[in-house]
């Protein structure tokens, strides 16, 4: 239940108790439950703390380089540490107040983010260090962390976030050594992930946050796997079909990151993790479905077994899976299995080079089938699963093997109206069945 929702039922909760719905004992336990916590920034509060440090950074860059040619190197120097100096102290100062409000917070630890930023430009413009803009971002990165703990800044926190994933994605590039490489990427987004830990009252990561952490660790570490991808000579030929399934295998590590109960109970909104990684796992299923691309996925499989990366996101994957059957969320299970597939068909090569150009298909076929019913199977046995989801993807993947098959125009229409059909009479039987009334417990 996000805030907005847990507001909205605080404030129902007294009507209730004097229409007598609810005892006073009954109301506690939902205050308690579903108590909000004020001192958490929402989105609004990110984007005015965000838009009012952007608006006076902005402007002191401005007064500042209206005359900064008529400025001596000393004075230069001031107005380089000055801002800086100001921003920190009034960081100081509302940790000091210590219950500041969470705008506040966010303002201050974006105008030091900033002046931070602008301080280290402004040293290098005036000793003419030189150097490129990816170091530049990367040591700013590493100075701003801090304030998002100390702080407790939203804001900032998504600023790293971005700002990890840009320099990652620039550092790309074949040639590069390990520690100037995406290959720092985990070890830069693990500055984050334990978010504020042995804070009193610690809450999870805003759904915001979660978002914008997901998109900046997918590109972080598909940064990586395009590196490692061309790490030696030989794989360089076959660099796209590596990566893309080392991708695959990322995407899988991502849908089942484990979670705990709390975590599970949440909606799927709350977990892009598990929304994103699951998307790129059913569409790189279908695509393994269709014989022209089964040998560039068994390649690129076979090459990226040759990789240190990929192994380790084996092991990653392996301890994953282990940890979801133990909180049996088969659901997720059946769909991370998807990147798996090419393993099972690589001991059938028939010779150097050629792979089976149908084995693939058929394990494809049968395992997205066997996904999407297994996501209706679920809800029907009173599970937490996506049945709209099965349905789609059985609808999705007939479509497919029919647009991929021999059949006349004709046979394919009448395919395409029968099971546009029948997925229109399945999402009509769900929402009736949804809006069933549960029997009352006696």
């Amino acid at each position: 239940m996000n805030t907005s929702h847990q507001r909205w039922l605080l404030e129902q909760l007294p009507q209730w108790e004097r229409d007598g719905l609810l005892t006073a004992d009954a109301a506690r336990t939902l205050r308690e439950r579903h108590a909000v916590d004020d001192s958490q920034p929402g989105l609004g509060q990110i984007i005015m703390g965000a838009l009012g440090a952007l608006l006076i950074g902005t402007g002191l860059i401005a007064v500042i380089g209206y005359n900064w040619d008529d400025f001596s190197r000393p004075v230069r120097l001031l107005f380089a540490f000055l801002p800086l100096l100001a921003t920190q102290l009034f960081s100081f100062r509302v940790l000091q107040r210590g219950a500041a409000a969470a705008w506040v917070r966010e303002t201050a630890a974006l105008l030091q983010a900033l002046a931070t930023g602008a301080c280290i430009a402004l040293v290098s413009q005036i000793y003419n260090l030189g150097g490129e803009w990816p170091d530049f971002l990367f040591w700013w990165m590493l100075l701003c962390l801090p304030l998002a703990w100390v702080l407790r800044s939203h804001a900032v926190a998504i600023f790293y976030l971005v700002g990890i994933a840009i320099w990652s994605l620039n550092q790309a590039e074949h040639g590069k050594p390990w520690h100037d490489s995406p290959l720092m990427y985990p070890l830069l987004l693990l500055g984050l992930l334990p978010y504020w830990p042995g804070w009193k009252g610690k809450v999870p990561l805003s759904i915001t946050v979660r978002w914008v952490m997901t998109i900046s660790a997918i590109l972080g570490l598909c940064s990586a796997a395009v590196f490692m991808s061309a790490y030696r000579e030989d794989y360089y030929s076959y660099r796209d079909d590596t990566f893309v399934w080392l991708w695959t295998l990322t995407a899988a590590v991502f849908a089942l990151f484990p979670l705990n109960q709390d975590g599970m109970d949440e909606p799927t909104r709350c977990k892009p993790q598990v929304v994103l990684g699951s998307l790129w796992l059913l569409g790189y299923g279908l695509a393994a479905t269709f014989r022209d691309v089964n040998d560039d996925i068994i390649r690129g499989a076979s090459h990226a077994l040759k990789l240190p990366w990929c192994w380790g996101l084996l092991a990653v994957l392996v301890v994953f899976m282990l940890l979801a059957s133990a909180r049996r969320r088969w659901a997720l299970l059946a769909i991370a299995s998807v990147a798996l597939l090419p393993l099972i068909a690589l001991p059938f090569v028939h010779g150097k080079g050629e792979y089976s150009d149908s084995l693939l298909t058929w394990l494809a076929t049968l395992h997205l089938s066997a996904v999407g019913i297994t996501l209706i199977v679920l809800d029907f046995t009173g599970r937490r699963s996506a049945p709209r989801l099965g349905a789609a993807l059985l609808s999705v993947l007939i479509l497919a093997r029919m647009a991929d098959s021999e059949f006349s125009l004709l046979a394919k229409g009448i395919t395409f109206i029968i099971v546009g059909s029948a997925f229109l009479a399945f999402n009509l039987l769900m929402s009736r069945l949804h809006r069933r009334p549960t029997p009352a417990i006696a």
